[in-house]
């Protein structure tokens, strides 16, 4: 089956399935005003794929069907199929100002890079290797949007997963001739709503304690779709108001939120087919780094960001010169610092690009050193970036009215008063209105939280940069330095 078109893509979204939001099980998430914008913006993302004069960037031939199929299912063979693959994902994000995290690029090429190293799954307690090629296919070839899940819920962080008491941390509690049944939950499934499948794999815990408790039952990893019985999701409220009277009152957070489930399994049957992982601690927290799972996630994420950053950079250059502000030198300050942050991002992804090398399984993948510094800073950056567009913002952001107001009972006055130097009132409220819902709305502090701790904590993402970083070698050549000088060593006459 070729590429899916947006109405191909939103049809999907009429299946039978468990989505609950604000105490309402939903039917029809494409028509529902609290997920209809995110779910038009990635029925839009898949029609690109379509575009003629976009088609030799976002596809490639499938090597099994012959059909077109989205390029960022691609499994590079060389630096080159690495850059291509990074410029289709640059494609969607432009469309998407960065601000979609989940978008289909992200789980694709996740799911390419575990299809890859396929052989690492092959192991002791279970052979899920031909399971996760096969789940590889179905996804490129049907070109489905799929979300993961992988955090066990807050419960009693004191305490290990295998060691609570409940039954809330997601967990096998049955073996059949059919699969194994999960029940249990995990958070956060983002983009839950939007998605046709549903990726499960072990969760970013470690089994090493002295408690005797068996660990196996909550060692698994799968893959169903997001209509199978006894699946539930719980979506948070949308963080856009979903009855404003006008987009450009919320134009990022109507179309781009994403939304954030909790993951239920009620005792939730996965069929052998769709497991990966079996019973197999030991395997849970080697199996990304194993498949170079992390090299791909956040290449994917690096030129996301990069398109975030030049939104947010171009934002900022159109506030400041809307007032004629940016002729001030503390204000061209900011806008140095904007556009620095920005070329950072950029030079990461370009250095991964250079550095990208080939793994044993012939895949190639991207230098993760300059990867893993964007990652440990970016989520400061764009703290620093909302700040910067607030500050430029000022008042005028608390001030502006809806973009309603317009066309409303005082036209006149609105027309007369909220115009500035270099844009008339309708083009000044857009702009404000953009500019709230980039660094002020709910949105916004949604995208802050996300940009902070999608990769986990980011303590620990620094530490691992410190852990996984040639020291030694910088080391010996201080005291090389130190041990040359000596040598030369002279008394002053």
């Amino acid at each position: 089956m070729p590429i899916k078109n947006a109405e191909e893509y939103l049809k999907t979204l009429t299946e039978d399935r468990d989505i609950s939001i604000e105490g309402e099980r939903v039917k029809d998430v494409a028509n529902d005003p609290r997920f209809a914008g995110a779910a038009r913006t990635m029925a839009d993302l898949l029609e690109m794929q379509s575009d003629p004069e976009l088609i030799d960037t976002m596809t490639y031939t499938s090597p099994t069907t012959g059909d077109k199929v989205g390029m960022t299912h691609i499994q590079p063979r060389s630096r080159e199929d690495v850059v291509a693959r990074n410029d289709a994902i640059k494609v969607w994000m432009d469309a998407s100002c960065g601000m979609m995290g989940r978008s289909p690029d992200y789980k694709n090429c996740i799911i390419s890079s575990y299809a890859e190293a396929k052989e690492v799954f092959k192991r002791d307690a279970f052979d899920g290797s031909e399971n996760i090629q096969n789940f590889y296919e179905h996804v490129r070839e049907n070109d489905l949007v799929t979300t993961h899940v992988l955090v066990n819920p807050q419960v009693d962080r004191s305490k290990p997963a295998h060691l609570e008491t409940s039954e809330i941390v997601a967990q096998i509690v049955k073996e059949t001739d059919a699969g194994i049944v999960i029940r249990g939950a995990r958070m956060v499934a983002t983009l839950c709503a939007m998605a046709n499948e549903l990726l499960v794999m072990p969760a970013a815990v470690t089994w090493a304690t002295d408690e005797t408790r068996d660990t196996t039952d909550f060692s698994f990893g799968f893959a169903i779709p997001t209509s199978t019985p006894g699946l539930k999701f719980i979506c948070r409220p949308p963080a856009a108001q979903t009855n404003a009277p006008s987009l450009m009152d919320h134009p990022l957070s109507l179309q781009y939120d994403e939304s954030d489930g909790m993951v239920i399994f009620d005792d939730v049957l996965v069929p052998w087919e769709r497991v990966f992982i079996h019973r197999d601690p030991d395997f849970d927290l080697k199996v990304n780094p194993a498949s170079y799972v992390g090299h791909s996630m956040l290449m994917q994420s690096v030129v996301r960001a990069h398109s975030k950053s030049e939104f947010m950079m171009a934002l900022a250059f159109a506030i400041a010169r809307s007032t004629k502000i940016d002729q001030h030198n503390p204000v061209r300050v900011k806008l140095a610092e904007m556009i620095s942050m920005t070329e950072f991002v950029r030079s990461c992804r370009i250095t991964a690009e250079a550095d990208a090398h080939e793994t044993e399984f012939g895949s190639w993948v991207g230098g993760m050193r300059a990867l893993q510094c964007w990652q440990t800073f970016f989520w400061q950056m764009y703290n620093r970036q909302c700040e910067i567009i607030t500050t430029l913002g000022a008042g005028g952001l608390v001030a502006v009215p809806s973009f309603a107001e317009v066309a409303g009972e005082l036209k006149g006055d609105v027309e007369k008063y909220f115009q500035v130097a270099n844009a008339d009132s309708p083009r000044r409220i857009k702009l404000m209105r953009l500019a709230y819902d980039s660094a002020l709305s709910s949105f916004a502090g949604r995208q802050r939280l996300y940009e902070q701790y999608y990769t986990g904590d980011p303590m620990r993402t620094q530490a691992a940069l410190f852990n996984g970083y040639d020291k030694d070698s910088h080391i010996e050549r201080v005291w090389t330095m130190l041990d040359d000088l000596e040598k030369r060593d002279y008394q002053p006459t």
